[in-house]
């Protein structure tokens, strides 16, 4: 029986950059979202799609807004590796661009 459809137990997210000395690469925040599925999770997986490491994180009581509300009234920090920031920025700043010939 062909499994190909099964989750493989591999993560959609780019693996987080490991620096000369064996640590990880230090995570500095992007950017505070509105924690929602058409926010912050749509810019995790743009970021994500673009080869970009991020992560988000819940400040203060955050977490438990998440558990209880179902979303965080705080929104939730985004996080990157500090060699990617300017790149982060740019992707979630750039216009989109459209090819009016194919209208």
């Amino acid at each position: 029986m062909n499994n190909d459809w099964s989750f493989g137990g591999t993560p959609d997210v780019p693996a987080w950059p490991i620096l000369e000395n064996g640590e990880k690469e230090k995570a500095v925040i992007l950017e505070q979202a509105f924690d929602s599925p058409a926010d912050a999770d749509m810019k995790l997986s743009m970021l994500a799609a673009y080869g970009i490491p991020c992560f988000k994180y819940y400040a203060k009581e955050g977490g438990a807004g998440k558990v209880i509300n179902g979303f965080s009234g705080y929104g939730a920090d985004l996080y990157v590796p500090a060699s990617r920031l300017e790149e982060a920025r740019a992707l979630l700043t750039a216009e989109p661009i459209f090819d009016e010939s194919n209208s």
